[in-house]
């Protein structure tokens, strides 16, 4: 990665930098998250008219070849290949001893599927008609775009730093949210809605996971709002 840690592990007197201001990713994970509550409390059991538009427009596309592609995204998603996903990362972070990293890791990776099935149960929206594969429980929100979003925004905070150089890295971990979205509403799995959602939740919990852990780990930083950066910060995360 071009921005990337010079070394993988760190000496013990070395803090994580996650985010240029940590305090600021807390406060929009905040905002993030109420949108998404406030969805949950908002959004229909049935479609939404662009629902249904985009759910009508997946079935007009449909080929063989993406549905392959759209599958290789379910897989990715869960199962066995999503353990493997995990337990990599973790392993590298293990190997390098980077402590606060693994903790915020495996406190996205753990909050994530656990705030996205307690708002299924929750909302109880049903899912799409039609679909192109099994698919059990509440539609609303996508753990799959959940999982696809935090992931993808943790591994661009875990492994480059904040600056200019790092937007390419964004844009990487957009196009492969985008991705799982796409599939899941294809697949006919969720509705558009369900995978915004999902993904913003994402978001969010990594934002708030990886900005408390760097927080906590200067013991004593600003104000959780005032910004926290660290000296050497260009620019925000």
């Amino acid at each position: 990665m071009t921005g990337a840690r010079r070394s993988w592990a760190r000496r013990p007197e070395q803090r994580e930098e996650f985010l240029a201001h940590p305090g600021r990713a807390i406060c929009w994970a905040s905002m993030l998250l109420a949108l998404v509550l406030a969805a949950a409390l908002l959004v229909p059991a049935g479609p939404l008219t662009l629902d249904s538009r985009w759910s009508g427009l997946m079935q007009d596309i449909e080929s063989p070849f993406l549905t392959h592609l759209a599958l290789v995204f379910d897989a990715l998603g869960h199962g066995i290949w999503r353990a493997l996903t995990l337990a990599a990362i973790g392993l590298v972070l293990l190997v390098a001893r980077r402590w606060a990293a693994l903790i915020a890791f495996a406190l996205v990776e753990a909050l994530t599927p656990l705030l996205g099935n307690l708002i299924k149960v929750l909302v109880d929206r049903p899912r799409p008609p039609g679909r192109l594969l099994d698919a059990y429980g509440s539609s609303f929100p996508s753990g799959h775009a959940a999982y696809a979003s935090a992931t993808a925004i943790a591994l661009v905070l875990l492994f480059s730093t904040p600056g200019a150089r790092r937007r390419p890295w964004f844009a990487a971990a957009a196009a492969v949210i985008a991705g799982m979205a796409w599939s899941r509403t294809y697949l006919q799995a969720h509705w558009l809605s369900d995978v915004v959602a999902g993904a913003t939740l994402g978001l969010a919990v990594a934002l708030a996971g990886f900005g408390v852990v760097q927080q906590a780990e200067r013991l004593g930083g600003s104000a959780p709002c005032a910004g926290g950066s660290a000296p050497r910060s260009r620019s925000p995360g």
